[in-house]
């Protein structure tokens, strides 16, 4: 893949590997080495290696959050009390993606 072809995922449920790395705002090496280490495992559909934007979706979601340092090593002061609250507004698109996430796992728990 070029590095300056765009890339259409909109409304995609299951994306390739450049697609996937693309989402996950990474190169495509960087993927391919660090995938497996998140327990995703790619599906084999008529020869295309694809992941689900869900379980994608999960494990950016569940990772760490980013932390900063200072120039003297230590821990920048937070300007927060913590996660997002409650009440903040996220886009239509991030709340449609998690309520689709959410039915999924309430789905994949009952099975």
């Amino acid at each position: 893949m070029r590095a300056a072809e765009k890339l259409d995922i909109v409304g995609k449920d299951w994306l390739t590997v450049d697609e996937a790395a693309h989402y996950c705002g990474v190169s495509r090496s960087q993927f391919d080495s660090n995938i497996a280490d998140y327990g995703i495992e790619p599906r084999n559909f008529m020869g295309k290696k694809l992941y689900e934007k869900a379980a994608l979706y999960s494990a950016i979601y569940g990772s760490k959050q980013w932390s900063r340092s200072q120039s003297s090593g230590a821990m920048a002061p937070r300007t927060s009390t913590g996660g997002k609250a409650a009440s903040e507004a996220v886009s239509p698109l991030v709340a449609s993606a998690h309520a689709r996430l959410s039915a999924y796992e309430q789905r994949k728990k009952r099975n």
